[in-house]
């Protein structure tokens, strides 16, 4: 579905010199759903002349051209964001963030096993969908009990 500008409807508006219908035209630009793609377009395109997204020829002259953005091939953390931010699903992507998750959760667990087990540890065990280790299930079930004895105490007390 393609959306339609609103400055289609009345183009002189938007060229105008008088103050007045400068104001007019930036005020209709701000209810506009092409705004932002409008001003990057002017800005770009280096347009000296005319309302463009709500910004009027001076508003302009400070902003700096956007470059172009590098090719993102998949597989790699740009594709990946550049997908997610379009909502795009690709597998290949995909595949290399589960892969990257994983790596990431095995390097931190072997921090949380040289402390001699810990309750992150467990939870990074059970991320990893796989069985906890000995010392990170005995953390964890010691920690589970002090919070049972807590809420235990905490009911006493009421």
């Amino acid at each position: 579905m393609t959306t339609k500008a609103l400055c289609s409807s009345n183009p002189e508006l938007w060229f105008s010199t008088k103050n007045a219908d400068k104001a007019k035209a930036v005020q209709i630009c701000r209810a506009c759903p092409l705004q932002d793609e409008c001003a990057q377009y002017a800005t770009d395109n280096r347009i000296r002349f005319g309302t463009w997204g709500g910004l009027t020829e001076a508003a302009r002259r400070g902003r700096k051209p956007r470059l172009p953005k590098p090719p993102a091939v998949c597989g790699t953390q740009l594709a990946f964001w550049r997908h997610r931010s379009k909502r795009e699903t690709c597998n290949t992507c995909e595949a290399w963030h589960a892969a990257s998750v994983e790596a990431d959760r095995r390097r931190r667990l072997e921090n949380e096993h040289a402390k001699g087990g810990t309750k992150t540890g467990y939870q990074l065990h059970m991320r990893l969908k796989e069985q906890p280790c000995e010392p990170c299930r005995e953390v964890n079930r010691v920690a589970c009990e002090r919070a049972r004895q807590r809420r235990a105490a905490a009911r006493s007390v009421a």
